[in-house]
């Protein structure tokens, strides 16, 4: 096995946002709006580019009732034209043709709508995922695309098992989490910063904050006791030391960890300090 490495570089892209009932975040919830960003994450590694999650249809940017129709609307999706995902990788000096990775963390249509951009490269998602999302049950079937599982369809990928996490490059620097429940095969991903920090990235395994503290999962998920297990995961990996989970969702989350702007650079200073307690 390799020596520990980290990445190079991490960005958390410019972000569209959703506008959904807070109970469709979590369970037990309800009666007031929230909006969420829906992130994708470029990552650079010694062996090249990738990306986490593909966001929303580029064709669907400045108009997003053009790639979503009715859901539009209903999800009130703000999408401007300058968050397309090619444009903003060559923002910072890439091409998609650069891109060698897509990391999926499952089919839902906030996460695949740049799919389409990245033929060419090799696929990482959970095992069961794409199956699922060609039949799916009636319990979340409007939260798939047909154009993006045609897209899926053109890149090689490779499955990771449920229950198994996978060191991308055998360096400790990417692992690819299963956290499947949300979906069957829900996938996050561990980063080790350059500066040895550890930054989780959660995707739908959890939608707030809430979900991890309470363990407590959201109407859509496909299996309760599986998610469940996630969420607790979740909790636990975030006690070791130097570690940040990031809850893609969570508007807070988006505001607090991404203050320093798109690059990140250490997930140990992505948090204000808390101050020092006061013995009583």
């Amino acid at each position: 096995m390799a020596a520990t490495k980290t990445v190079r570089r991490v960005w958390a892209l410019d972000a569209p946002t959703l506008t959904v009932d807070c109970g469709i975040l979590m369970l037990g919830t309800g009666g007031a709006l929230e909006t969420i960003p829906a992130p994708t994450f470029l990552i650079e590694h010694d062996e090249g580019l990738m990306v986490f999650d593909a966001g929303l249809a580029t064709v669907g940017a400045g108009d997003p009732a053009a790639a979503y129709g009715e859901m539009a609307s209903a999800f009130q999706i703000d999408f401007p034209e300058e968050y397309r995902l090619d444009r903003q990788i060559e923002a910072v000096g890439y091409t998609t043709r650069d891109v060698r990775r897509v990391v999926l963390s499952h089919m839902h249509f906030d996460h695949t709508g740049g799919l389409d951009l990245f033929p060419h490269a090799q696929g990482f998602i959970g095992a069961g995922e794409l199956r699922y999302a060609k039949t799916p049950s009636k319990l979340d079937e409007a939260f798939f695309r047909e154009d993006d599982i045609a897209a899926a369809q053109k890149i090689a990928w490779n499955e990771v098992p449920a229950g198994y996490d996978h060191d991308l490059f055998g360096d400790g620097s990417v692992v690819l989490l299963s956290l499947h429940g949300h979906t069957p095969g829900t996938l996050g991903l561990k980063l080790r910063l350059p500066d040895e920090s550890t930054l989780i990235l959660t995707s739908d395994a959890a939608h707030t904050r809430a979900n991890v503290d309470l363990t407590i999962g959201m109407p859509f998920d496909v299996d309760r006791l599986d998610k469940n297990s996630a969420l607790q995961k979740l909790k636990l990996l975030g006690t070791q030391p130097g570690t940040t989970v990031w809850i893609s969702h969570d508007p807070q989350d988006w505001a607090e960890l991404r203050a320093g702007g798109a690059e990140i650079t250490s997930a140990a200073t992505l948090r204000p300090a808390e101050p020092d307690s006061v013995p009583a």
